[in-house]
């Protein structure tokens, strides 16, 4: 087959939040007492402070739970009560998903500024979908979104598979969201309202790390990739990468790296390429194609699975060309040797960061 590049070449759905307007943050328990059970002749004579409290804990459990056990800042929950009034336009927010005939009800609490993207058939798409050809895999979708609307993107844009965002991944077979153990789904509507982010411009949550000469990975030991896996519960959400220097007992650090067997043999047989050129092929891809500086020792960290979330500005970084470009690769073939590099590297091809997002640990 023809190389589409040489080297001379250039979760559970989240609880509906209805917080009333005052309010900011999560209330402790209530006191048993106003809970004990009375006379049914006094049941429909609770006192107003009362039903007030019991308002309160309800609306700041759903906060809580919105948040994967986390309380919200005030400006986080007034942004989840707009989406859920139907306040938020596709100019300020859109969420991109990539259908082919997954179920989308997990995302129908902002279907507002939902656009699906469905590439099955008439009877597997979501009413209201756009559909596109079944070619090039998600990565043909966020690009052709891109391409189609770069001088009306919204200021905040998700992008994701459609499928249900639950947690972890274990193989196709098997299933499983993408999603990193301590996060959520809001997490990515929500970044803009953060008052201290690491990343202004984009959200990514790395879960993985590939070598590229070798294609040896390191899996993050927070992201669950076998049956019955335990994961530390983490009480805030997760950083963009865990720390190279963190106790093993933080539960959230790097693992170590490994050869995934089949992974070579796959993307050589795939790219059409020989398994022993495989390497040089990865740097001459990011030189052609990243158009970037190499990252610090060939290492380039990604999201499992393809999430993440970037301000109209980040993408802009970069002009229209570049992703036609991209777009051009993935755009023949139903499941191209390009969505599977595109994966490595969306970090990096969406808008030009200016340095890796994690830092290299003492042995690399």
């Amino acid at each position: 087959p023809t190389p589409p590049f040489s080297l001379s070449a250039p979760g559970p759905p989240v609880a509906r939040l209805r917080p009333p307007p005052a309010f900011s943050g999560p209330l402790p328990l209530l006191p048993l007492r106003l809970l004990r059970h009375r006379p049914m002749a006094q049941r429909g004579a609770r006192r107003p402070v009362a039903l007030l409290l019991l308002a309160l804990a309800a609306a700041a459990a759903t906060t809580v739970a919105a948040a994967g056990g986390r309380p919200l800042a005030a400006a986080e929950v007034e942004q989840l009560a707009r989406l859920e009034r139907g306040e938020v336009s596709k100019d300020e927010l859109e969420v991109v998903l990539a259908q082919f005939d997954e179920d989308v009800t997990w995302s129908k609490q902002f279907e507002k500024v939902r656009t699906v993207y469905c590439k099955g058939g008439a009877d597997q798409c979501v009413e209201g979908s756009l559909p596109l050809p079944n070619v090039g895999r998600e990565g043909h979708t966020f690009l052709h979104h891109i391409v189609t609307n770069y001088d009306k993107l919204s200021a905040w844009t998700v992008f994701s598979q459609a499928g249900e965002p639950t947690e972890g991944y274990r193989g196709h077979a098997h299933g499983g969201g993408h999603m990193l153990t301590g996060a959520t789904f809001n997490d990515y509507l929500l970044h803009p309202q953060r008052s201290t982010t690491e990343d202004p411009g984009a959200f990514f949550l790395i879960t993985s790390k590939v070598h590229l000469p070798t294609m040896q990975h390191s899996m993050r030991t927070t992201y669950k990739i076998v049956e019955g896996q335990q994961v530390a519960g983490l009480k805030a959400l997760p950083p963009m990468c865990p720390a190279h220097n963190a106790p093993k007992l933080s539960g959230d650090r790097w693992g170590p790296y490994g050869q995934v067997q089949w992974l070579r043999s796959f993307v050589s047989q795939k790219c059409g390429l020989e398994e022993a050129s495989l390497g040089d092929a990865m740097l001459s891809f990011w030189d052609n194609f990243v158009q970037l500086p190499r990252p610090p020792a060939d290492v380039a960290h990604f999201a499992q699975g393809a999430r993440f979330a970037a301000s109209r500005a980040r993408i802009h970084q970069r002009p229209k060309a570049f992703y036609e470009k991209l777009l051009a690769l993935v755009s023949k073939e139903s499941d191209p040797c390009m969505n599977y590099l595109y994966e490595w590297v969306w970090y990096y091809i969406i808008g030009m960061p200016a340095s890796a997002p994690c830092d290299l640990t003492p042995h690399e």
